[in-house]
């Protein structure tokens, strides 16, 4: 072929594939949001690739095309929450000049917020998780490929932290030791019962606040 030629279908196949990917992801997003209302309805394990596909308006073999199974809806859900996360902060401008506890707080308490109409589902993730077979598992590389991307994300918020002095230097363990709290938090949050998660809330402004002062110097006054 040509090197003209060449170039003008390049240039002619450049947008196609552009719009072939953009109407997957559109496919993608309803299927999720087909499945995330019959999750909040009906349950994780009480809803069907077959009452998602019809919700979805698509046929029961394209959904498998997208989503072989539930876990793999599971993850797309996650991905999706922390493209959301990230997203967020970066067009919270008060959010840089804040302090980190707030920062922190805001993140943990945004991500509550978005799957809160959720609970039962991310309750059965959780469950489906701690077996060593699932996709869900941390053990998993799909979700060790999110959990690198969240880290190196709160990672970046330590490291400003650390240059201006609002913190010691506490390296990639950082990131690590709140990725735990994090997913504590979840976990306790999944157990409140109080009003509005009240409890959870406390709980995580009081621990974040210990744990910011131990870390400076004379960090024992609260």
């Amino acid at each position: 072929m040509p090197a003209k030629a060449h170039s003008r279908a390049g240039k002619a196949g450049g947008p196609t594939i552009g719009k072939r990917f953009a109407n997957k992801e559109r496919t993608r997003k309803a299927i999720l949001q087909a499945a995330l209302d019959l999750f909040a309805r009906h349950g994780f394990y009480r809803t069907t690739t077959k009452a998602i596909s019809k919700k979805a308006h698509i046929a029961e073999g394209t959904l498998f095309n997208y989503f072989q199974t539930k876990e793999d809806l599971a993850l797309y859900f996650f991905e999706q929450e922390l493209n959301n996360l990230q997203e967020w902060f970066e067009n919270e401008p008060n959010l840089a000049r804040a302090p980190l506890t707030e920062r922190l707080f805001a993140i943990v308490h945004h991500h509550l917020e978005r799957v809160g109409p959720f609970e039962e589902f991310i309750g059965a993730v959780y469950l489906r998780a701690l077996q060593p077979s699932s996709k869900l598992s941390p053990l998993s590389l799909p979700s060790q490929e999110h959990h690198i991307r969240y880290l190196r994300f709160i990672r970046s918020l330590l490291e400003h932290a650390e240059v201006t002095g609002e913190i010691p230097k506490l390296g990639d363990f950082g990131a690590y030791a709140f990725a735990l709290f994090h997913l504590a938090v979840i976990t306790y949050w999944l157990q409140d019962r109080s009003s509005g998660k009240e409890e959870t809330l406390a709980l995580l402004d009081r621990c974040l606040h210990v744990a910011t002062r131990l870390l400076k110097k004379g960090g024992w006054e609260w």
